[in-house]
């Protein structure tokens, strides 16, 4: 009898243990993150543009988090902190525009959507023979 009272008695005290330490809460201060998401369109033809890179800044993390364009012109910015941002969205075919002091709340999703004015195209000089 002994013999099995002695497991029985070990097994109860390792969940007593192992119970508590499993079972922490994650911490408090860590709130869940938020996302920026939109679509970015030629401000003339009011058609998608694809391949535009959007750049998150804040205050609230270093550095800049990036994302690009697809084909029909919608970005996704996921995993962001809760904080104050600023988009940039630049092309090579398009002036680049900035927004400022957009508030992003923990959990939640904003759409931005931007439209773009292309960049005129300069004429190429003819060579002179």
């Amino acid at each position: 009898m002994m013999k099995l009272v002695a497991p029985f008695v070990v097994c109860m005290w390792v969940i007593a243990v192992a119970a508590p330490v499993l079972a922490r809460a994650e911490p408090t201060d860590v709130s869940p993150p938020g996302v920026f998401i939109g679509t970015i369109i030629d401000v003339q033809t009011q058609q998608p543009v694809p391949d535009v890179a959007v750049i998150a800044t804040s205050s609230s993390f270093s550095g800049e988090r990036a994302a690009v364009a697809d084909e029909l012109g919608r970005y996704r910015l996921p995993l962001l902190p809760a904080g104050t941002y600023t988009l940039r969205f630049e092309h090579p075919d398009y002036e680049t525009y900035s927004r400022s002091d957009i508030l992003l709340r923990a959990n939640r999703t904003v759409r931005v959507k931007v439209q773009l004015r292309h960049v005129p195209t300069k004429p190429v000089e003819q060579a002179r023979h």
